[in-house]
């Protein structure tokens, strides 16, 4: 089925194949083949998994890297379907190294340029500020990647830790980045509560809500992005892999979706949490007992609440109706 992927890092989405190559060329210990990547991605808690996302920021340490980063992530999310792609990444994490945002942001839009004339898929970036580096590091960001708002880069979320890092103190950031012609997304509703998604939507406007997990904890919240048609960028296995939802079961996509949110289903770090944005959806079916009616509306919900320009929505709305016809036509399994 066709699919677009609002809610995807490209850090945690390298294949494992880059990220052994990767090491291999930095002559990181301990690595040899695939098998002992993956060894050292394994966890068993949340600890463990912040243990293995920064060891594996120690050897990604050169700016060209990330062009063949955004290539190989975006080339295996081709092989899935997946006809666009909205991709955070996170350029504070690389500065200690000597990189720049700048020269980041370069490579990644020549690595997705490639990937869109190879294989056809699109993609737009979106630079995570990291709450845990502060409002004034977010502000500085956003002012010096303006010149690429338009070429390549779309907009501005708010990753890091939610529960101690609350969205107020970027306000301002956020509002000089609407300024600036950024969209506007942010991180809320994952680690903290209900509280922490009004404060994403009344103090920064964000015009989509990543996870969203925790908006059952208050109606009102519920009847605002209903009315609203706020996005939620949910992302069940990455919920339940880090330990923010107990299990696929008791997760709420299902009663979202039928509640009338503008439900939309994401893979998040699919290398570190062991899924692909197509395992998402055969979850939807084989968890969640959604239809292909209900497959298809989710697809849809993903292309309307992109950051796409009218014309390419419409345009990738009649593609996606198309094929799902095709689909429904041959009787394909769902996923």
């Amino acid at each position: 089925m066709p699919k677009a992927e609002l809610h995807l890092h490209m850090e945690g989405a390298i294949p494992i194949d880059t990220l052994c190559a990767l090491a291999r060329a930095k002559r990181v210990p301990g690595v040899r083949n695939p098998n002992d990547v993956k060894k050292r991605l394994a966890y068993a808690n949340f600890g463990d998994f912040i243990r293995a996302w920064l060891w594996m920021n120690t050897f990604i340490r050169s700016e060209d890297d990330f062009e063949g980063i955004a290539y190989s992530v975006l080339r295996d999310l081709s092989r899935q379907n997946v006809r666009y792609v909205e991709a955070f990444y996170s350029p504070g994490n690389y500065l200690e190294h000597g990189l720049t945002s700048q020269g980041i942001t370069e490579s990644m839009i020549k690595g997705k340029q490639r990937a869109e004339r190879d294989f056809g898929i699109r993609c737009r970036l979106i630079v995570d500020l990291v709450r845990d580096l502060g409002p004034e590091y977010g502000r500085d960001l956003v002012k010096e990647l303006e010149p690429y708002v338009g070429r390549g880069l779309v907009g501005v979320g708010l990753g890091g830790s939610e529960d101690r890092f609350p969205a107020d103190s970027y306000e301002q950031v956020y509002e000089d980045a609407r300024r600036r012609g950024y969209r506007l997304t942010a991180h809320a509703g994952e680690v903290a509560g209900a509280p922490s998604i009004w404060a994403a939507i009344k103090k920064l406007g964000a015009e989509r809500i990543g996870h969203g997990l925790r908006a059952y904890e208050d109606g009102s919240l519920i009847s605002y992005l209903r009315k609203n048609q706020t996005p939620l960028e949910m992302c069940p296995t990455s919920n339940v892999r880090t330990g923010v939802c107990s299990s696929l079961s008791s997760h709420p996509i299902r009663e979202y979706f039928e509640q009338g949110l503008l439900v939309t289903v994401n893979s998040d770090d699919p290398t570190m949490f062991d899924t692909t944005i197509s395992r998402e959806y055969s979850i939807l079916v084989d968890s969640f007992n959604f239809t292909w009616d209900e497959l298809k509306q989710v697809a849809l919900n993903a292309v309307e609440a992109s950051f796409m320009p009218v014309a390419e929505k419409e345009d990738t709305i009649h593609e996606f109706d198309t094929e799902f016809d095709h689909l429904v036509a041959a009787d394909a399994s769902p996923g």
